[in-house]
């Protein structure tokens, strides 16, 4: 499923994403967060920028971009993560996986 960081246009790309996602975090994500960090992380393919109105306007949804952008800011704000989780995924979709640190910062009020 690696082929999905190279397209902008992927078709369905967002129900195979999120079948991963609940694959990798083992029915820890209810299926609004799911579908919300597939659309994330496409658009994050798409714009190459974590620039957070960017995303929002790269987002697959008829929602308009305020409220995209919205949503991105209440899920930063409230959801936490716990590193060794979202690694897992992250590492199982990299072709090359040796020799590979994977940072992850993480801010807390």
């Amino acid at each position: 499923m690696f082929y999905l960081i190279n397209k902008t246009n992927i078709p369905n790309g967002n129900s195979d994403l999120i079948s991963i996602l609940d694959i990798h975090f083992e029915g820890l994500l209810n299926l609004a967060r799911a579908k919300f960090i597939s659309m994330f992380i496409i658009a994050l393919c798409k714009v190459h920028t974590v620039n957070f109105d960017k995303l929002s306007k790269a987002f697959d949804t008829t929602a308009r971009a305020n409220s995209s952008l919205r949503r991105i800011q209440r899920f930063i704000a409230k959801f936490s993560f716990d590193p060794d989780i979202v690694a897992k995924p992250v590492f199982s979709l990299l072709p090359f996986k040796e020799k590979l640190i994977l940072s992850i910062r993480l801010y807390y009020d």
